[in-house]
């Protein structure tokens, strides 16, 4: 048996840890960035209160340009506005970087594609979400990459407008603490923009003085076929249940119906797995082993 005792999550809030909106002198982009250009890059700075990365007749070439102070937190969102007159480029925001593998959030102009990718710096990929993006080059766009522990979001607008296109996936493994923003120029004499550079924090609050912890019990332990639950003393709406592997794989999601007792654990393998349990004002954690 084992007790997940949760905790109040009732009021969230987003929290601005950085924002720059590139209203100063033309020039190097300061102290908080770093910048990586390929050859073939021949402008990265500021021009007229926003960034301009440009490249000659070299192609392919590329560009990182890195926030300098890490960010650790679980729940983060990142975004800035770009625009791009021509197409032939793709362009990423990525979060949870170690130096070897990140998350990557954008656009493929090339495909007309927005997309959502775990992969590193050798070429290597997963796509986790995609959808048809109906680029416009003489449009500004809003990006916006959000990171809430194992749901990653990405929200693509025309700036200024409501027209929305959201993508969603679920993916929990990896873990760093960089912020980059990039982009590949596949055509030559390429020029790309983008301001209003925002990073935030989800600052969780629950609203509520001396909010007391609940206990949900989940049985047996080891578990084999089935899960019991036992949630009588627990009022809930919207109660989910999600399982992850020791690698932070999620391998069981499923929403959890009013007076739903059993949970179907037949497709897990033997080891050891992460239970987490949420609903709209509580969540909560604890360790499961499967054994057959």
């Amino acid at each position: 048996m084992c007790i997940i005792s949760l905790t109040p999550i009732k009021a969230q809030t987003w929290q601005t840890l950085f924002f720059d909106d590139f209203n100063r002198a033309d020039g190097n982009l300061g102290t908080n960035y770093t910048s990586s250009p390929s050859p073939g890059i021949t402008q990265l700075g500021i021009l007229n209160n926003e960034v301009k990365i440009a490249s000659d007749s070299i192609s392919p070439a590329y560009w990182i340009v890195s926030y300098v102070n890490g960010v650790s937190d679980d729940s983060i969102r990142i975004s800035c506005k770009f625009r791009a007159p021509v197409s032939g480029y793709g362009f990423s925001i990525s979060a949870r970087d170690n130096g070897v593998n990140t998350y990557r959030a954008g656009i493929m102009s090339d495909v007309d594609t927005l997309f959502i990718y775990r992969g590193d710096y050798l070429g290597n990929s997963t796509k986790l979400a995609g959808a048809k993006a109906n680029l416009d080059v003489s449009k500004t766009y809003f990006i916006e990459f959000t990171l809430l522990s194992a749901d990653l979001t990405c929200r693509f607008v025309e700036a200024g407008t409501t027209d929305t296109i959201t993508i969603n996936a679920t993916d929990n493994l990896l873990s760093g603490n960089n912020i980059t923003l990039s982009a590949y120029y596949f055509s030559p004499n390429m020029s790309l923009y983008f301001d209003d550079f925002k990073i935030e924090s989800l600052n969780y609050s629950t609203g509520v003085d001396n909010a007391e912890t609940q206990n949900i019990t989940v049985f047996p332990n080891p578990a084999s076929d089935m899960l019991a639950l036992n949630t009588a003393h627990f009022n809930y709406t919207d109660l989910t249940v999600r399982i992850y592997n020791v690698v932070g794989q999620l391998v069981h999601a499923e929403n959890i119906q009013q007076n739903q007792q059993q949970i179907n654990i037949k497709n897990l393998k033997n080891g050891i797995y992460t239970v987490e349990i949420r609903s709209k004002e509580w969540t909560g954690k604890q360790k499961l082993i499967v054994q057959k």
